[in-house]
């Protein structure tokens, strides 16, 4: 008896290490299974063991700049070497400063001086239609005047130079940004403001006080809503026209002075022509111009009478790396030199602003034609506001 007792606590011991070790395996599957997968070991560097919220966020530059440099030798040839900008020897090692100094910043642009404020930097009251639910919204005014005229900028070119119209979109989020690109570049800028912004009224007057033209970004539903989801105030060309209309009102409920939209890329079919058009219609009945920003041709497509309007000859987006925004200014330069005119419509990445900030101001002097005679102008470029190339 006593043998088949000590038999069976030896059998109960044995089965008990089983079921620690079976548990034990099991736990430690079960913690590998739910363990994240990092793409880099940057990312398992970013990240505690606890998948919380990054510990640190990199924001490294889209590529460290090469220049090529030529150097004349003992014997009179060239000898090309190529050199790294920021001039750190492999000696030194990685150097934070020179990768920071990479970095584009808006911050370290110069500001422009000699701003004149806009005509009206506030709403003109006889352009505002006050509706019974305490909303307002931009109308024609009395003699036919109009927001996209009475809000806008002209700006006087000479003839022997093609006309630039920049404007950058995708602001209000931070004020400080908004003021920086104001004071950046010439009153020519336009700056195009989003529907989610902070602060719009402020953001928008600040703009106005330096001569910029502000309008509005008009978002389409995205066409990947599970990588990019545009919210609530994006047209949806999947509801009724009711519903469209009272996204874009909400869109121009901004009490700020706005000469029109941008319509930014998005889900659009030629078999929502009718929706299409009534939205352009009410843009129209409202004094408003259109700028069509997007990649498909159904907006473009629409005629709607007394519709100002103009589709952007180059879109450039925050996805775009350094070698294709410049591929993109080139391409802007050939169609000014073609058409005698081009509209670039931008996003309001560092890099881009950055980019064009610089790029404009390589734009030559404008000079008459007898002065141009004797100065080798290599780019007869003006900067001007969107209202100067729009065609009723």
């Amino acid at each position: 008896m006593a043998k088949n007792l000590e038999r069976y606590d030896k059998l109960v011991i044995v089965g008990c290490l089983i079921a620690v070790l079976v548990l034990g395996v099991g736990y430690w599957f079960a913690q590998e299974k739910s363990e994240p997968v990092y793409l880099s070991k940057i990312d398992r560097l970013m990240f505690d063991k606890n998948n919380k919220s990054p510990a640190y966020i990199l924001t490294l530059p889209d590529k460290i700049e090469i220049s090529s440099q030529t150097q004349d030798t003992a014997d009179g040839t060239s000898d090309k070497q190529n050199i790294v900008k920021n001039e750190v020897s492999e000696s030194e090692g990685f150097s934070l400063e020179s990768l920071i100094g990479n970095v584009p910043n808006i911050g370290k642009l110069p500001n422009k001086s000699g701003f004149v404020p806009m005509k009206n930097v506030g709403i003109l009251p006889e352009l505002v239609e006050i509706r019974e639910d305490g909303t307002s919204l931009p109308k024609k005014g009395n003699e036919g005047r109009r927001a996209w005229i009475e809000y806008g900028n002209n700006i006087n070119t000479l003839p022997n130079f093609k006309k630039i119209a920049v404007v950058i979109g995708n602001l209000g989020f931070d004020s400080m940004v908004v003021n920086k690109v104001a004071s950046a570049f010439s009153s020519g800028l336009s700056m195009s403001f989003h529907p989610y912004m902070t602060h719009g009224v402020d953001n928008i007057s600040s703009a106005r006080q330096k001569g910029h033209e502000t309008y509005m970004d008009v978002l389409l539903a995205s066409k990947d809503f599970l990588r990019e989801d545009t919210g609530p105030l994006a047209l949806n060309f999947d509801l009724n026209k009711e519903e469209l209309l009272t996204r874009l009102h909400k869109i121009l409920f901004k009490q700020a002075p706005i000469g029109g939209i941008i319509i930014r890329d998005g889900a659009i079919s030629s078999d929502k022509q009718e929706l299409v058009k009534s939205l352009l219609e009410e843009v129209r009945d409202r004094g408003l111009l259109m700028i069509d920003a997007t990649s498909s041709d159904v907006i473009n497509t629409i005629k709607i009478d007394s519709l100002p309007r103009r589709r952007a000859d180059i879109v450039i987006n925050k996805d775009m790396t350094s070698e294709r925004i410049d591929d993109e200014i080139k391409k802007a330069e050939n169609i000014a030199f073609d058409k005698g005119q081009v509209l670039i419509v931008a996003d309001d990445k560092p890099l881009i602003i950055v980019k064009l900030a610089q790029w404009i101001d390589t734009f030559s002097p404008q000079l008459s034609y007898e002065e141009a005679k004797t100065v080798d102008i290599t780019k007869p470029f003006a900067l001007v506001p969107v209202s100067n190339l729009v065609v009723e």
